[in-house]
């Protein structure tokens, strides 16, 4: 390694990557950051303004050079970044594949954060996944680049804890600081040949997939209060939970915002409404009853169960929709 700071583009756009990126910048002695490549800001809204991403508003933020190319595929952009001359790439959820042409580009490899425990989880949704699964423990792992999805030898990892009540975004943050940590720890050993990167064991590799806003639609019959309570602290923010409630000819979608799991024994219909002895809405699950702690029907204001029910006398007796 020369007697200098690495060069390094940095990918990301997700707030995940916010702390690496805050901790590469901390670092000038041994590293510049030449450029940071995220996604453009995207419309977002009920007026469609232009929202930066996470990773984009850090950057304004540390006064880093920011490229923001709609396309990697593009000869102009490709060059953009070869032009820069960078030692290393760090990549970490920047949501588009690198060309096989950029990996081959800088002189120690491009280097990726992953944030689950490969080679469980690869894909585009490792976070939400592990909480889906009920898992107590997932990490960060830092890999080399190759072709394949999330697919390259191991550099190292670092485990984190799930608690019992994270959700998308508080997880996380917990696994965006581990990667930091994670990255400072070993990424001059790995670019001074202290460490050798380690082939996964591609047998055991899990997949995960781009979540789409339909993924928040509960289906009574088909998941347990427990997994639909998993639902909710994965999709959190987005895309959310919701219900569909069929009131005659109309179709009233409801957001779930907060629950509580209860167990019982199921005598009705999954999707049925009753009402607990705290005068909440209770939904019966394929296994247990949902608490409706906190719910808010289409273009209204949020409110608790309580009052959900003084609004909407009919709502006890309904038997939500299982499905589409």
């Amino acid at each position: 390694m020369a007697d200098r700071p690495l060069r390094i583009i940095f990918f990301g756009t997700a707030e995940f990557a916010v702390p690496p990126l805050k901790a590469l910048a901390s670092r000038p002695d041994l590293f510049t950051v030449v450029a940071v490549v995220t996604q453009p800001d995207k419309p977002a809204g009920r007026h469609g303004e232009l929202r930066a991403s996470p990773v984009a508003s850090a950057v304004r933020e540390l006064n880093l050079p920011l490229l923001q190319p709609p396309t990697l595929k593009d000869t102009a952009a490709q060059k953009s970044v070869a032009d820069l001359e960078p030692d290393l790439f760090v990549v970490a959820a920047y949501g588009k594949i690198l060309p096989k042409s950029l990996l081959t580009l800088p002189k120690f490899g491009p280097l990726n954060l992953h944030g689950s425990l490969l080679p469980a989880y690869r894909g585009a949704s490792p976070i939400q996944a592990a909480i889906l699964a009920g898992e107590t423990m997932t990490g960060v792992t830092l890999m080399v680049m190759d072709e394949q999805v999330d697919h390259g030898p191991v550099v190292a990892d670092i485990r984190v804890t799930l608690a019992a009540d994270d959700t998308h975004l508080s997880l996380e943050k917990k696994l965006g600081e581990a990667g930091a940590t994670l990255l400072l720890d070993k990424i001059q050993d790995f670019v001074a040949g202290k460490i050798r990167a380690e082939e996964q064991d591609h047998s055991r590799a899990t997949f995960t997939r781009i979540i789409d806003k339909n993924d928040g639609l509960v289906r009574w019959s088909e998941e347990t209060a427990e997994e639909i309570y998993r639902k909710l602290r994965a999709y959190d923010p987005w895309p959310g939970v919701f219900a569909i409630w069929r009131r005659g000819d109309a179709v009233a979608r409801i957001k779930i915002l907060k629950v509580a799991a209860v167990a019982s024994v199921i005598n009705e219909k999954p999707g049925t409404v009753t009402v607990s002895e705290s005068d909440f809405p209770q939904v019966c699950t394929k296994s247990g009853r949902l608490e409706l702690v906190e719910l808010q029907m289409e273009g209204k204001k949020p409110m608790t169960g309580k009052v959900f029910l003084n609004g909407y006398r009919d709502f006890p007796g309904a038997v939500l929709a299982s499905g589409d």
